[in-house]
């Protein structure tokens, strides 16, 4: 949503190079995702590492908003010495492209999703990380359902690695 916003771009952050984690978590199989253009965004191993690929943009911590070429919303907290990012940066990250690709053909649950955005921030030392991590509980799938309208998500895209 924006007031008054030309110009700009609806994302704050774009990877310059894939980032990979490892979650902890186990699947049956590896997986790729496509957004709807066909770019490999996600890649998500047997071994649980998930990887985001390059280019993948986001709008860190959800809600923000655009009033007069100001972003107002959620702070994704302050640079964390070590990696040079907000703290809640690869927590948003991952945790933005799991939920893009939720649905039927996703591994990985919504609950799944949320717990790794909340391991992800309790890594980078994010004191707040409790309460963002029962937003996102509580209000998680609203927000999603609103973004899978407006941005057109193709989340159903899904295509197993071979």
């Amino acid at each position: 949503m924006s007031l008054i916003c030309k110009n700009s771009v609806s994302w704050l952050y774009k990877l310059d190079e894939n980032y990979s984690w490892e979650s902890g978590l186990h699947f049956d199989s590896d997986y790729v995702y496509r957004d709807a253009k066909g770019k490999v965004r996600l890649i998500i191993e047997v071994d649980g590492k998930i990887t985001v690929t390059k280019g993948y943009s986001w709008n860190g911590c959800s809600p923000k908003l655009c009033i007069f070429d100001i972003n107002i919303g959620t702070p994704d907290g302050v640079v964390h010495k070590c990696t040079g990012r907000p703290k809640a940066y690869y927590a948003s990250l991952v945790h933005d492209a799991l939920y893009q690709f939720l649905g039927v053909n996703s591994p990985v649950t919504r609950r799944q999703a949320d717990f790794c955005f909340l391991r992800l921030m309790k890594e980078s030392d994010f004191c707040l990380r409790y309460i963002y991590w029962a937003a996102v509980r509580l209000f998680g799938r609203i927000v999603w359902s609103g973004k899978k309208l407006k941005r057109k998500w193709k989340g159903e895209v899904f295509y197993p690695l071979v």
